[in-house]
C-alpha cells in the first residue's frame, strides 16, 4: 500500500467532501435510525409492550392472582462488514496525469477533485446502497439471505430469519378469502384482506398504523374494483368513470372505512443495482413485489453499527475520511499500478419490531416467498 497518486488530494479535503453527501435517496435511515454501537455485536430487548391488562375483581380476604409479566425476547446477532471497491488502472492514471499536465500552468481545481471524487461518490453509495437492500428485503420477507444471486462474496454466516417456521402459522395467511389481487373483480383488499390483518393484529393488543408495500404491489391494488369504487370521487360515481386512484385517494378512503382502524399505505419505491460473481448485475426493488408488511410505526428497528478498525490504524499510507457509519479511503499500489477507493462499514438493520408486525402475500391465500 502506498500514498495516493492523485495530485493534491490531502485527508482534510477529502473530508471535506465526503461530508456533503447524505442518505437522502434512501429509506434505511428512517426505518432503521442509525444507532452506534462499540462491539461487533447487537443485541436488544424487545418488550412486547401495549397490552392494557385489566385488574380483576376479587373477593375482599381472598388471594390476588399474578398476572403474567410481558414476554421480553432478546433478539441478536452480528454486524457484518460491508465493503466495496473501484479502481483506477495505468490508462486511467495516465489520463489524469496528461489532464494535470495541461493545467499546470492554470490547474482546474473542480476537475482535479472531480477526477477523485466520482470514485469517493460510487463507494459511498455502494454501502448505502447494501444498506438499504438489507434493511427492504428484511421488511418484505422477515428474512435476509445471501448467496450467488445477490451477493459477490457468500457469506452465510450473516444469514437472518426472524420468523422461521413461524411465519406460515403467524404472520400470514390472513386474506379469508380474498382472490389475488391481480384477479380485479374478485380481490377485495380492504374489506377482507386488510380487515382479516387489522383484527387479528387488534385481538393480540397490536395497533396496525402503516401498510408498506413496493410500488408495483400499489399498482396492483389500484386496479382492483374495489379499491377503485371505494375511493372514486362522488363525480367519477355519479358518471361511472373507473379511474385508478392515487395514494391520497386510497389513504382518504382507508380512513373512512372504521373497520380499517386508521390504517395507511406507505409506498417503498427504489431501485437498487446488485453486481453479481460473473459481471453481470440486476436492479429492482429490494422490497418484494406481492407483498404487504403491516407495522405499528414507521420505525421497525435501527441500524447499528460500529466505527472501522481501519480509522484507528495509525502510520498508514492510506488517506481516509469518515461520514456517519461510512469509512472512505484511498491508496495506491505499485503491482499492478492502481488507484484504490474503498467504502466500508460495520453495520445492520435490525428488525426489532418484527414480531409486532404482520406480513401477507397478495398473490396467492399461503405464504411462499
Amino acid at each position: 500500500m502506498q500514498k495516493s497518486l492523485m495530485i493534491g488530494i490531502t485527508e482534510k479535503d477529502m473530508q471535506a467532501v465526503i461530508n456533503t453527501y447524505d442518505l437522502k435517496p434512501y429509506y434505511y435511515p428512517t426505518l432503521f435510525p442509525l444507532k452506534e454501537n462499540y462491539t461487533l455485536s447487537w443485541k436488544a430487548l424487545e418488550a412486547q409492550v401495549g397490552l392494557k391488562i385489566a385488574g380483576d375483581l376479587v373477593a375482599r380476604g381472598a388471594s390476588i392472582n399474578k398476572k403474567t409479566r410481558e414476554a421480553i425476547a432478546r433478539i441478536q446477532g452480528d454486524i457484518p462488514k460491508i465493503a466495496i471497491k473501484r479502481t483506477k488502472d495505468e490508462n486511467e492514471l495516465n489520463e489524469y496525469d496528461i489532464m494535470v499536465a495541461m493545467t499546470s500552468q492554470s490547474p482546474d481545481l473542480r476537475a482535479l477533485v472531480e477526477a477523485w471524487a466520482e470514485d469517493t461518490k460510487y463507494c459511498w453509495d455502494g454501502v448505502a446502497a447494501r444498506l438499504e437492500w438489507i434493511a427492504l428485503r428484511t421488511a418484505s420477507l422477515g428474512k435476509v439471505k445471501f448467496d450467488n444471486s445477490n451477493n459477490s462474496s457468500v457469506v452465510t454466516e450473516f444469514d437472518v430469519d426472524y420468523f422461521g417456521d413461524d411465519i406460515a402459522d403467524q404472520k400470514v395467511g390472513f386474506q379469508t378469502g380474498s382472490a389475488s389481487w391481480a384477479t380485479s373483480a374478485s380481490a377485495k383488499p380492504f374489506s377482507k384482506d386488510f380487515k382479516a390483518i387489522v383484527k387479528a393484529a387488534k385481538a393480540k393488543g397490536i395497533s396496525l398504523k402503516f401498510a408498506f408495500m413496493n410500488l408495483d404491489t400499489f399498482s396492483t391494488l389500484v386496479e382492483t374494483e374495489e379499491v377503485i369504487k371505494l375511493s372514486a370521487s362522488f363525480a367519477n360515481n355519479v358518471l361511472n368513470i373507473a379511474q385508478s386512484p392515487s395514494l391520497e385517494q386510497v389513504n382518504a378512503a382507508m380512513r373512512g372505512l372504521a373497520y380499517l382502524k386508521g390504517l395507511q399505505i406507505v409506498i417503498i419505491d427504489q431501485d437498487i443495482t446488485v453486481e453479481l460473481p460473473d459481471g453481470s448485475r440486476t436492479t429492482g426493488n429490494p422490497f418484494a413485489d406481492n407483498v404487504v408488511m403491516f407495522s405499528e410505526t414507521k420505525v421497525l428497528g435501527a441500524t447499528y453499527w460500529k466505527k472501522p478498525a481501519d480509522m484507528n490504524l495509525k502510520g498508514s499510507a492510506a488517506i481516509k475520511a469518515m461520514n456517519g457509519h461510512t469509512c472512505v479511503k484511498k491508496y495506491s499500489t505499485e503491482e499492478p499500478i492502481e488507484e484504490v477507493t474503498i467504502g466500508l462499514a460495520n453495520a445492520f438493520p435490525a428488525w426489532l419490531s418484527s414480531q409486532r408486525s404482520y406480513l401477507m402475500a397478495t398473490d396467492s391465500n399461503t405464504w411462499n416467498k
